[in-house]
């Protein structure tokens, strides 16, 4: 009931969402705690792992979370020079602002489970052009 009235809310204020935006924060750690799970941080090296793939996926017109090179979410975030033990990605398409992917995620049950992971302890969100949204969750080693 509590996610309702925080998405209630967040609707009326926001616009674009930006990344690090700190909304994003607010949902996914009220979605965790329905779960009894810790809060995780935003880490803005995972939202640069999130963003150049909803970039490479809009700019190359697939959707997958394997990347245009073949790479894995543990290559991409590697790359980056993130550290992980734990990592884990949710990716959409078409959702027309932060509240309606949030809402769709949590509605998954592989992305839900990938939000309330008990491992996770960081995350990154992107959103690309055309509607392509990435969220990279990690726990650093």
């Amino acid at each position: 009931m509590k996610y309702l009235f925080v998405v209630i809310l967040l609707s009326f204020s926001i616009g674009s969402p930006a990344f690090s935006d700190p909304a994003a924060t607010l949902i996914i750690n009220e979605i965790r705690k329905e779960k009894r799970r810790k809060v995780i941080r935003y880490s803005p090296q995972l939202e640069a792992v999130a963003a150049a793939h909803a970039n490479d996926m809009a700019s190359q017109g697939y959707f997958s979370h394997t990347g245009a090179n073949g790479s894995s979410i543990g290559d991409r975030t590697t790359a980056q020079g993130y550290k992980w033990c734990f990592v884990a990605e949710n990716i959409a398409r078409g959702q027309q602002s932060l509240v309606e992917v949030m809402a769709g995620w949590k509605a998954s049950k592989g992305h839900y489970k990938n939000m309330t992971h008990k491992k996770a302890g960081e995350f990154g969100l992107a959103r690309g052009p055309d509607n392509y949204w990435v969220m990279v969750l990690a726990a650093p080693c």
